[in-house]
């Protein structure tokens, strides 16, 4: 049986971007969800990231993001805010609707963070302490 078999190629083209969305989901409590990225992922294993990603080549900014955030959360988020941009990453921010998480295999866990409890230092907290400033206003 084995002779049988061919040998097929598969040449992969990248079908992300560069540009990257995350989202800020802040809940009724004024705390910011944050995921525990997998060991095993390319970039960052075990920290906390926002949920979001790469845009597709040609994808739509907002389509993309709705898209990663119900890939890694299994939430179907709404309306979102503009946050800011640095670099490449675009970030935006939108209130929980207090539906059960999913979490891939892409993250290990997630947790409701208090702005109390992030740093202003670390890039995607300081966007997240940005976008619970913006909801107080």
């Amino acid at each position: 049986m084995v002779g049988d078999l061919k040998m097929i190629r598969v040449k992969i083209v990248p079908n992300d971007s560069k540009d990257v969305a995350k989202v800020i989901i802040i809940d009724n409590d004024k705390k910011v969800l944050f995921l525990k990225r997998s060991d095993y992922v390319d970039k960052f294993a075990g920290e906390w990231d926002l949920p979001g990603g790469h845009i597709h080549i040609g994808e739509d900014l907002m389509i993309g993001l709705k898209r990663e955030v119900m890939e890694e959360t299994g939430l179907n988020i709404g309306k979102c805010e503009f946050v800011d941009k640095l670099e490449n990453i675009r970030f935006f921010t939108c209130k929980h609707t207090n539906k059960p998480i999913k979490i891939s295999h892409e993250h290990t866990d997630f947790r409701f963070f208090d702005m109390k409890e992030l740093d202003p230092n670390r890039k995607f907290e300081k966007m997240a302490i940005k976008a619970l400033e913006m909801s107080n206003d």
